[in-house]
């Protein structure tokens, strides 16, 4: 069988990261891997630049004539035309009501027939289901904890965007309650002390009471949350990633205690991809 590659592209707020995948196998060719720092309030003609230099220098040495890209970024956007919509959230905001995917093709002067994008949970998901933690699975959900709250669905072999974000919740949105920024408030609330992000509470967790119970309560928050918006009758398992998930055992047991308070089960599992899924999952928008 012929081997297929496509580039697929991971987009934050501070980084690309590309590289070649094998459609027929879902693996990374490491050889063509590239990440590079980027200034998210840059000019469009700055960004669009970046990314294009990242594009290039994946492709280079290949041999590949036939650039396909996939690319996952963050929302709002409108994927499907390639506008985007982002304003208000400190990133791209050069960026707001341009086609990226036209500026981009003329770039890298390919059609922009040869670009799709998507959603970066939506990509994270995807990523799973072909090459991670979902593999094999006719139904999944994905989340992703970190900033922000991302979500995706995959039923009956069908991808959709998630809006578990603005989900409400309590005195607001599931987001509020499920995103390093709550760590850092409630933190500061109980202790007075400020800290730059979860990572640094991982760190206090072993000896700090206050930390312990930080995670012990928004592992209760996630639960509720998930058996708010994914009955079990509704997906086989539920994939969780983000920087916030490198914290599993800190958080996952009070979240199964909180399914078993409820008499429920739900098959949560940690993600295994990495970054790598995002990527992965953006170049399968280019499978037959």
């Amino acid at each position: 069988m012929k081997d297929i590659f496509v580039l697929g592209v991971d987009i934050g707020g501070s980084h690309i990261s590309a590289a070649l995948v094998n459609l027929e196998n879902a693996a990374v060719i490491p050889t063509s891997a590239v990440r590079l720092k980027t200034d998210p309030a840059g000019s469009a003609r700055y960004l669009i630049d970046v990314w294009a230099r990242a594009i290039e220098a994946s492709y280079e040495h290949t041999g590949i004539t036939e650039k396909r890209i996939g690319i996952a970024m963050p929302g709002p956007f409108d994927y499907e035309e390639g506008i985007s919509r982002i304003i208000g959230l400190a990133k791209f905001e050069s960026l707001y009501g341009l086609n990226v995917k036209e500026l981009l093709a003329e770039r890298l002067e390919i059609s922009p027939a040869n670009i799709e994008m998507i959603n970066d949970a939506s990509a994270f998901l995807l990523g799973e289901v072909k090459a991670g933690a979902a593999r094999g699975f006719r139904d999944a959900a994905g989340i992703t904890l970190g900033t922000g709250l991302g979500s995706a669905g995959y039923f009956n072999g069908v991808l959709h965007e998630g809006d578990c974000w603005c989900t409400p919740y309590r005195e607001g949105r599931a987001e509020d309650y499920l995103c390093s920024r709550w760590f850092v408030q409630e933190y500061e609330k109980a202790t007075g002390n400020k800290v730059a992000g979860v990572r640094e509470l991982i760190d206090l967790a072993p000896n700090n009471p206050v930390v312990i119970e930080l995670f012990n309560t928004f592992g209760s928050q996630l639960a509720e949350v998930l058996l708010m918006k994914y009955p079990p009758s509704l997906q086989q398992v539920i994939v969780v990633g983000g920087n916030i998930a490198k914290a599993w055992k800190l958080f996952m047991p009070a979240a199964e205690t909180y399914f078993w308070s409820k008499g429920k089960r739900m098959n949560l599992q940690p993600a295994q991809l990495g970054e790598q899924a995002a990527i992965i999952g953006a170049a399968f928008l280019h499978a037959d």
